[in-house]
């Protein structure tokens, strides 16, 4: 009995402390209502909820239900307590209710005997205190801060629950209020929610609708009459109404997926490459997104920011710049392809390309402004998708004149359509620079490199007079803010700042255009041997910057502005190398992979699955009514459904939008002059005429 007296002491301690109504959580529980301040309806509401919960009503159970009870997990980084969201906003009250989420803050102190910050790991016997005070460490969540839900009366503004919080507070008992630590709460606005969307339809919303319901009928009348007609019809006997009206035919648009030019069969490869690329960006945004809002396990998250593993997540934006290495190739290859046929107005060419890129794009942009803010809830929708709206609504025409990475970024469209105004900034530079190729090659090689090494010095020189990190650290100040964080505004974003990779693709684009006669060259030593080299390049660029999350790493100006300028230089080149090899080498198994044929109706969707996948995470994030364990498996798993989800969308997209505004766009600069060919030109179903090399500029180069 003496060996186990200490455990019984210390049970019998614990139910004779609780039994006196002392609390030994680290947090007090929320007050039920508001029983102080100026609102007279909010504390009589308040009251009639209180009686009501003695009297045992369901309605007031229900409310309290909702309510987050207490704090837990709180040591393993499960900061957010939501409560219940749905059953807050639809208990059958006498008076609307209101679902807010509360931030707790304990204003820990540092401890007396300091322990090193940047450990993740703790001895059982150290006290809790020096595990929840604010390190001050990005790597690390403050687990000072909780969020909790709390449902109250409708009549209680923000501004009443916050005072009547922080008064209660003052005198709440916890096990750290012995050690002197107060709490202050914040009830921010955009974090209380009335009904389940208490934003009401205007105009814009339903001229949105108006407009898909229109797009919707010529869809269905356009496919109705094109299967009808007869190819003779559809020829020769069409007027200029028919034509257009068949140019929103799935019948007509759907084979184009299939379509290709095999002109040149060394680029095949690229339509997988373009496919294996959107979908890794897909995954890592999604583990951005997933871990912004309510994890039960965040410490294992700060545990993964200091693994090798990891950086292939973290530092997977190096993905984007393949986009842009394809995109650079493609541009590059195909003016110089054109340009050699006959010269076109740059002017022209860039209009073109406009009118390519942008329908679908303000199609996407104007469901962000409307629709997007009814497809779901959620108790953190408020916070993440009304501003994304709001966004929109202010600053849409900052993305349609792909200006939206200079022009009020903080508030921009869509975060992921920095990625277009480059690419268009990009095309525009390109476009000159394959005139200089075409008509003088030597100057324009020197022009060119001149352009690449300028490309390189610019990240440079703003890192290091700015002194900032090397990499854009995906912490929580990142993925739960983007528009507002330094690094995001001055180096991510900027085209100035993210050219290198662009420059290297038109590189490979004007080699790709030298050998396009040319077949399979390199022998099969060689070829492994690049491939090899190719790839070393592209993991060392990823895994290196393990370096720069090291929390123990001692910040160096001149190296952080280095990495900077370099690594996606180093990436560039590998991804130059392996798609060589496997166009002109003799790895056959890796030209075979990335040029499958699935590969080629999947890769003219990923311009549609990039616009809209962004939408469907945020959206998740959103609407998260709890906290969910993270895992790699987990979120590739959710990953894999929003590959699927994007590219569904990104088809629907291009069978009713997409496609058809190009065929319209084709008759309009190519009417029809009455001989097949000329007529296929004008229905924009022929690869290999000026029409549709004009129009298609940039070989599919969407992204």
């Amino acid at each position: 009995m003496d060996l186990f007296s200490p455990l019984f002491l210390g049970i019998f301690a614990f139910f004779f402390e609780s039994s006196r109504g002392e609390k030994i959580d680290l947090f007090p529980d929320l007050p039920l209502g508001v029983i102080g301040g100026e609102n007279v309806l909010c504390r009589e509401q308040s009251r009639i909820y209180m009686e009501a919960l003695g009297n045992l009503s369901l309605w007031a159970y229900e409310m309290r239900d909702g309510t987050s009870k207490s704090v837990q997990g709180i040591l393993r980084g499960s900061i957010a307590q939501f409560g219940h969201f749905e059953e807050c906003l639809s208990a059958q009250a006498p008076f609307p209710t209101q679902y807010c989420v509360t931030n707790l803050v304990a204003d820990v102190p540092t401890p007396s005997n300091p322990r090193d910050p940047k450990l993740l790991s703790y001895f059982t016997n150290e006290s809790v205190i020096s595990k929840i005070y604010d390190k001050n460490d990005p790597s690390q969540q403050p687990e000072n801060v909780v969020q909790l839900g709390w449902c109250v009366p409708a009549s209680c503004k923000p501004t009443d629950l916050e005072n009547h919080l922080n008064q209660y507070l003052a005198t709440a008992e916890s096990a750290l209020r012995s050690k002197n630590i107060n709490y202050t709460a914040y009830v921010p606005a955009d974090q209380c929610q009335v009904s389940m969307n208490d934003r009401r339809w205007d105009h814009l919303d339903i001229s949105f609708l108006l407009v898909s319901g229109i797009i919707v009928m010529l869809v269905i009348a356009s496919t109705i009459c094109d299967s009808t007609w007869t190819n003779e019809e559809k020829l020769f006997g069409g007027s200029p109404l028919r034509n257009l009206l068949i140019s929103f035919s799935i019948k007509k648009n759907y084979p184009k997926l299939a379509r290709t030019e095999d002109s040149n069969p060394a680029l095949r490869v690229l339509y997988g490459m373009r496919v294996f690329c959107i979908c890794m960006i897909i995954t890592d945004h999604r583990f951005g997104t997933f871990l912004s809002n309510a994890i039960l396990n965040f410490n294992t998250v700060e545990e993964q920011y200091r693994s090798f593993f990891g950086t292939l997540f973290f530092h997977g934006d190096l993905f984007v710049d393949s986009f842009f290495i394809l995109s650079g190739l493609l541009v590059t290859y195909c003016l110089l392809v054109q340009f050699e046929k006959k010269f076109l107005n740059p002017a022209f060419i860039i209009l073109m390309r406009y009118i390519r890129i942008t329908p679908l794009y303000a199609f996407v942009i104007f469901f962000c402004s409307t629709m997007f803010e009814y497809i779901g809830h959620g108790p953190m929708w408020k916070k993440i998708i009304s501003p994304e709206v709001r966004d929109c609504r202010r600053n849409w025409w900052t993305n349609l004149l792909y200006v939206s990475n200079y022009v009020n970024p903080e508030h921009m469209c869509m975060v992921h359509s920095w990625y277009l105004s480059c690419d268009f900034h990009y095309f525009v530079t390109a476009l000159f620079l394959s005139i200089l190729l075409q008509r003088m090659k030597k100057t324009g090689l020197v022009v060119l490199g001149i352009v690449f090494v300028v490309s390189i010095l610019v990240p440079f020189v703003i890192v290091f007079i700015n002194q900032r990190p090397a990499v854009l650290f995906f912490y929580l100040d990142f993925i739960r803010s983007p528009k507002s964080h330094p690094d995001f505004l001055l180096t991510y974003i900027k085209s100035h700042a993210r050219s290198t990779p662009y420059i290297v693709g038109m590189f490979a684009g004007y080699m790709f255009f030298r050998l396009r006669q040319q077949k399979a060259n390199v022998s099969w030593f060689l070829s492994y041997l690049i491939f090899t080299v190719s790839i070393t390049l592209m993991v060392v660029s990823i895994v290196s910057g393990a370096i720069f999350y090291d929390p123990y790493y001692e910040y160096n100006t001149l190296d952080a502005a280095a990495y900077s300028s370099l690594h996606r230089t180093v990436w560039s080149i590998g991804s130059i190398g392996v798609l060589y090899v496997a166009s002109y080498g003799k790895i056959g198994w890796v030209y075979a992979f990335l040029s499958w044929r699935p590969w080629i109706p999947l890769s003219k969707l990923v311009y549609g699955a990039y616009l809209v996948h962004f939408q469907i995470q945020l959206r998740g994030a959103a609407k998260k009514a709890s906290a969910d364990v993270t895992s790699y498996f987990d979120i590739i798993c959710y990953a894999i459904s929003d590959i699927v989800l994007s590219f569904g969308l990104a088809l629907v997209l291009y069978l009713a939008v997409e496609a058809p505004i190009r065929n319209v766009f084709s008759l309009l600069f190519f009417p029809p002059k009455g001989d097949k060919k000329k007529e296929a030109i004008a229905n924009n179903n022929n690869n290999n005429n000026e029409g549709e090399t004009v129009s298609e500029t940039t070989c599919d180069s969407h992204l």
